[in-house]
């Protein structure tokens, strides 16, 4: 991993420091005065008159009196324009559905709707299909469209406007940003790898946050994020984190190496219950296995144990402060991380003690997707920074 270069501080970046620390705060805490915005960032008085002078001449932010108290004269608060509105959140993520979530900039969930891919249609049409019911709901919302943002099931090639498209074959030669860019004409589109952004969600969640973290995920796909001292590892390609890809062997079969993902998604439990004849749900399959049902037991105990194992192997590569465990299958995620933690009881190394913290994911990011819309509304604050 290289070491991110020192910036050099200019006027000018000093100055989009501090206007992008401002609107945050405005953000955090509508109605907030020039005092506490002062207090909050730890600048001058005279530093917040320019910086706000500036924005409210620019229509970005409104100073009104404030509407609390009757005795004595009311303070001047501050508030951004309600011409700024919403930010659009797309899930392209699995591959029976597609999904998009409208937020107001203050992240107040504004609407949610799912659609079924129809197999009749390509990916394309359908995906321009839901766009045609964002654009009609965002007409119906006070305030412009400031962003939107999209959640894929792997690596995305910015270069090519590409997305690996193993998981969802729809997305194949599927330009997903120039074709957002000019249906919505708008310019701040992000394109996240979904462990990305969920493994950014759970990393800055935490106050004062740990050194380093690996977030594991293991749905439909599996997949993992390494960050450290606030720095995503991406690797060469964007590739860095697919651990599904891994190759593995499960204890007690004659099969020959088979991916990580072939093994533990989601689909691959459902799989190796169904050639049993067991048609349960996972849910069901993981109530029977923590009951003690001898069947779920044999069968899923295997994929625990390689599951497991892959883990224990990436905690000596990478020896981060915490590994996460997420999954779209609240209660899978839970027994991983339960196992996992089992599993380092009985390799317990005298020599060499392992103190990682081992959690489930706090928050539901596949399908609040809160990771993608924060760092999507920090990509406006900072185009609004360098603009104004």
């Amino acid at each position: 991993m290289v070491a991110a270069k020192k910036q050099i501080l200019t006027v000018k970046n000093i100055r989009n420091v501090n206007m992008e620390n401002i609107l945050q705060s405005i953000l955090q805490n509508p109605n907030i005065t020039r005092s506490a915005l002062a207090k909050e960032n730890k600048i001058s008085l005279m530093t917040v008159k320019h910086v706000i002078d500036d924005l409210i001449e620019a229509g970005i932010v409104v100073e009104k009196e404030s509407q609390g108290g009757d005795v004595g004269r009311k303070p001047k608060v501050l508030e951004l324009s309600s011409r700024y509105g919403n930010i659009v959140c797309m899930n392209l993520t699995s591959r029976d559905e597609i999904s998009f979530l409208i937020y107001d900039i203050y992240r107040n969930l504004q609407e949610r709707r799912s659609f079924l891919i129809d197999k009749e249609e390509t990916y394309k049409e359908d995906l321009q299909a839901m766009i045609r019911v964002i654009r009609e709901r965002l007409s119906e919302l006070a305030g412009e469209l400031v962003g939107v943002a999209v959640f894929v099931p792997g690596a995305y090639d910015e270069s090519r406007d590409l997305v690996n498209y193993d998981l969802v074959l729809g997305l194949r030669e599927l330009h997903i940003r120039s074709l957002l860019e000019h249906e919505f004409n708008i310019k701040n589109v992000l394109v996240f790898h979904d462990v990305f952004a969920a493994a950014r969600s759970e990393y800055d969640s935490e106050d004062p946050k740990m050194e380093s973290q690996f977030y594991f995920y293991c749905g439909y796909g599996v997949g993992g994020y390494f960050i450290h001292q606030d720095v995503a590892v991406s690797g060469a390609q964007q590739m860095a984190g697919e651990v599904g890809k891994m190759l593995v062997s499960m204890e007690g079969e004659a099969l020959d190496s088979r991916t990580l993902e072939e093994v533990a998604s989601v689909r691959a439990v459902r799989e190796r219950f169904w050639a049993k004849g067991d048609k349960s749900s996972l849910p069901e399959i993981l109530k029977r296995y923590r009951a003690g049902d001898p069947q779920a037991v044999q069968l899923l105990e295997p994929i625990l144990n390689t599951i497991a194992k892959v883990l224990y192997n990436l905690l000596w590569v990478y020896n981060p402060s915490r590994i996460v465990v997420d999954s779209c299958e609240r209660e899978y995620g839970a027994l991983i991380a339960e196992h996992f933690r089992d599993f380092l009881k009985k390799m317990r190394n005298e020599a060499i003690p392992i103190h990682t913290e081992i959690r489930q994911a706090r928050y539901d990011e596949y399908h609040m997707m809160r990771g993608c819309f924060r760092m999507t509304r920090n990509a406006w604050i900072e185009e609004i920074a360098d603009s104004v």
